[in-house]
């Protein structure tokens, strides 16, 4: 790249309109939030399932836990 290698007027307007529409998109997604589902949804309780426990002879008999043969 040279010294004199800058963005000319055509850089400058599509980075001004690349970013403009990017802060247009958050202003609208920000007032698309519907507060009232989301504090109802932040104040239940979350219901995890337990996590299933593999026994341990399992475990050792699977193909990918032993070792390979050369």
């Amino acid at each position: 790249m040279n010294k004199n290698d800058h963005i000319d007027i055509v850089g400058w307007v599509l980075l001004i309109c690349l970013f403009s529409l990017l802060t247009y998109a958050g202003y609208l997604s920000y007032k698309s939030i519907d507060w009232t589902v989301l504090k109802r949804l932040e104040a239940t309780k979350l219901i995890l399932p337990s996590p299933l426990l593999a026994s341990p002879s399992a475990t050792l008999s699977s193909p990918s836990a032993r070792p390979i043969q050369l």
